[in-house]
């Protein structure tokens, strides 16, 4: 019978086979730990951004949108100087809700920017005043009743107007034609003639008015 011979390993062999196996495990530990990080969101806190590193130009179309602002996180301090215009502003956005009590003064209207068309709509209303002369090209003129062109309940007058439709003989003149409150609180234009066109004249008054 054959005879074999147990060898027996020493210490340095097992301490370099035990650091090999160490050395494995940290590695795949170390691969591990890599690829979980890959999968988690890095996390960027305010103080990581540098004044002015983020613009404009950066955010991509409606990347920030008004769930993603803090309450009160845009004031008027946090925005350039003609920053926010007209076009940048949704129909109905900024409603009388969000308008502070004297913060829109006549500094801030650039000129014209405010007329009656910008405002609602126009009308206009007119009222026919009679030529009450009896006899044409006499020494005697004769003066007209008043009439009053009135805007309708809820109009506020913007101006007044007269004319003569009907000129007559050309013996004709205005002797009125102002702006009045009426006896139910409205707005109108009061108007009168006065005529030596023996009843061939009319004249007409009108007022304009903003709904």
């Amino acid at each position: 019978m054959d005879s074999f011979e147990v060898k027996r390993l020493s210490p340095g062999t097992i301490l370099g086979a035990t650091g090999a196996l160490l050395g494995l495990a940290a590695l795949i530990v170390s691969l591990s730990s890599s690829a979980d990080a890959t999968g988690r969101h890095t996390l960027v806190r305010r103080g990581d951004i540098a004044p002015g590193a983020v613009t404009a130009k950066d955010l991509a179309r409606g990347a920030v949108h008004a769930r993603a602002l803090a309450k009160n996180a845009v004031h008027t301090k946090a925005l350039a100087k003609e920053a926010v215009k007209a076009r940048a502003l949704a129909k109905g956005a900024v409603g009388a809700s969000a308008i502070a009590a004297d913060a829109v003064t006549a500094a801030a209207i650039a000129p014209r920017s405010v007329y009656g068309g910008a405002l609602g709509e126009e009308t206009f209303h007119a009222k026919a005043i009679a030529d009450v002369d009896a006899v044409a090209s006499n020494p005697e003129w004769t003066a007209g009743n008043t009439e009053i062109a009135a805007c309708a309940p809820g109009e506020a007058l913007l101006s007044a107007s007269f004319s003569f439709t009907e000129p007559g003989n050309r013996e004709v003149a205005f002797l009125q034609a102002k702006p009045i409150t009426t006896s139910t609180g409205g707005s109108g234009v009061a108007g009168r003639i006065t005529s030596n066109s023996g009843g061939t004249a009319v004249g007409e008054v009108g007022a304009l008015c903003l709904k």
